[in-house]
């Protein structure tokens, strides 16, 4: 697993600003502090995990994963941080989230959740040390929280901002981030809103501008995607896509991957595989990734995907996925 460089330069931006040069906080990590300029340069999550700490003992400052996300410069973030800025809604900046969240990190993973008029937003994240894991759940929340501010230009339409770990001595800086919606000792990791905001229109949207940088972020995933097979991005992509119904036809797939059908059916033909399967096998694994939030009954999750009628739910997840919807969903709480 590895993050972009582009994560690390935030981090030494706000610690520049604490009077700590570079050398002196990458000095014992093996990222070359000369490679920070380098868009596509990566290091391994271990690492970054590694540097996060370094931070905090060279800055004494706890809050450090809250400050970084609050602090650090647009730019600092790259290309796909302009782009998400200039998106149409509040919905299609999250899925862009989605859709180049391989850019930054090859984890962790936000998923977007809907139920009733809430929206959730949750981070699912690979664990290193509690330390390392508080700094990044701070990092990304506080993130997303200034995406949203991005399109509602205030937290008011946060109801809950949802923590793994128990409130820390610092909380005073999580109340004035989030308003004191924050929830600590929760059973997940996420941001709830109010789920009209997901359409709410972007204050800084240009059309243009929007599509210039979209075409140069999906340059950019290409890149790193190289060498993986076109089932595989497939699979990537139609697993980011928000469960607001039918899953996208071949000739949607086919442009959001830069393609025409006729390449793509050929691509898929070589790989022995139909655009059908992998449609199938995606839809049975959105439907479980749903069914696992026990606060969704099976019925609220074959309407999320679709289905007006849960019985045919009940036959096409049993297709999917060789089990029913409340077999599986038997299975996973008893793990």
């Amino acid at each position: 697993m590895s993050v972009s460089i582009v994560l690390v330069r935030a981090f030494v931006e706000v610690v520049e600003r604490a009077g700590i040069g570079r050398d002196e906080l990458l000095g014992t990590t093996n990222i070359d502090p000369a490679g920070l300029d380098a868009g596509d340069a990566r290091c391994e999550f271990a690492e970054f995990a590694n540097l996060q700490t370094r931070a905090v003992d060279l800055t004494g400052d706890e809050a450090l994963g809250l400050h970084i996300a609050e602090q650090a410069s647009e730019a600092a973030f790259d290309l796909v941080a302009h782009l998400i800025a200039h998106a149409p809604t509040l919905r299609d900046g999250l899925e862009l989230c989605l859709r180049f969240q391989r850019v930054f990190s090859d984890d962790p993973e936000l998923t977007l959740l809907e139920k009733g008029d809430i929206a959730t937003i949750r981070l699912a994240f690979p664990r290193t040390t509690a330390r390392a894991d508080r700094m990044l759940t701070e990092f990304v929340m506080t993130g997303v929280l200034r995406m949203i501010k991005t399109f509602a230009a205030s937290s008011t339409t946060v109801r809950a901002v949802s923590f793994e770990h128990e409130r820390p001595a610092y909380h005073r800086e999580y109340t004035r981030i989030f308003g004191g919606v924050e929830r600590y000792g929760r059973s997940f990791t996420g941001i709830e809103i109010d789920r009209k905001l997901l359409d709410q229109p972007g204050l800084h949207r240009h059309a243009e501008l929007y599509e210039m940088l979209r075409s140069q972020a999906e340059r950019k995933l290409d890149h790193l995607t190289r060498g993986v097979g076109y089932a595989d991005r497939l699979k990537q992509y139609l697993l980011v896509r928000s469960p607001r119904g039918a899953m996208p036809d071949m000739a949607t797939a086919a442009r959001e991957l830069g393609m025409s059908v006729r390449s793509l059916r050929r691509r898929l033909t070589e790989e022995g595989v139909s655009y059908r399967a992998i449609l199938e096998e995606s839809f049975g694994a959105v439907a479980a990734r749903l069914l696992g939030d026990s606060r969704r009954s099976i019925q609220e999750t074959a309407h999320a995907m679709g289905f007006s009628d849960p019985t045919a739910f009940h036959r096409a997840f049993k297709r999917w996925t060789g089990m029913t919807p409340k077999q599986y969903r038997s299975r996973s709480d008893a793990g």
